[in-house]
């Protein structure tokens, strides 16, 4: 009981110091998501020690409300030569590879962020390489802020904007067609907040937004 007072009385600080931005994580349940369904599923979300973690491959976590234009903030760490991602604006339950672009978490150590920088940390994967690297260390807490306004959206990292598009230009018509989207790929003006299962360990935690619309 003391744990959960402690944990709701941080959220409300940091929520004073950061005005317009809603909670979308109590630090101590999965209230507010839902685990997407994944064909042979195993193992499962859960908080612990105020953050939000993965074992096996659940199925991606995403929140139940969806969102439009937004400035998305929260920290997360990855493991060694770990890979994962946060999706944004997913439509439904589409799957959000299909549908949504992806900020990329990864240690960069890892071989398919070396061999390809659109696949480093802060990246739109498969699409845009950050300017630069700026992540910390594999079990160090990193800084994500997403911040999508309309058809124009940025991606930062620890505090410097490592990538930004306009989803409704042509050169990103080009990308996800070298990428092979599909048709309907970054397509919706709004949708849900989904945290990747990527059987690696990873963590996250103050998850936070504030609406733009």
């Amino acid at each position: 009981m003391k744990h959960s007072l402690l944990v709701a009385l941080v959220a409300t600080v940091c929520c004073a110091a950061e005005p317009g931005f809603e909670p979308l994580f109590d630090g101590v349940t999965l209230n507010g998501w839902t685990v997407q369904h994944r064909a042979d599923a195993s193992g499962r979300w859960r908080a612990k020690d105020s953050a939000l973690t993965v074992e096996g491959r659940p199925g991606n976590l995403a929140t139940g409300s969806e969102f439009h234009d937004f400035d998305l903030r929260l920290e997360w760490k990855i493991g060694e030569l770990g890979n994962s991602g946060v999706f944004y604006r997913v439509a439904g339950d589409e799957n959000p590879t299909a549908s949504s672009v992806e900020y990329q978490i990864a240690d960069n150590a890892r071989r398919a962020s070396q061999a390809n920088p659109n696949r480093r940390a802060g990246a739109a994967y498969g699409l845009y390489a950050p300017s630069e690297d700026a992540s910390r260390s594999p079990g160090e807490w990193n800084s994500l802020r997403i911040v999508a306004q309309g058809t124009l959206v940025q991606h930062w990292l620890n505090g410097r904007k490592v990538v930004e598009f306009d989803l409704a230009s042509e050169d990103f018509a080009g990308r996800a067609e070298e990428a092979n989207k599909g048709s309907l790929f970054a397509k919706s003006p709004g949708g849900r907040i989904a945290l990747q299962d990527h059987n690696s360990a990873v963590w996250f935690r103050n998850v936070r937004i504030r609406r733009l619309d």
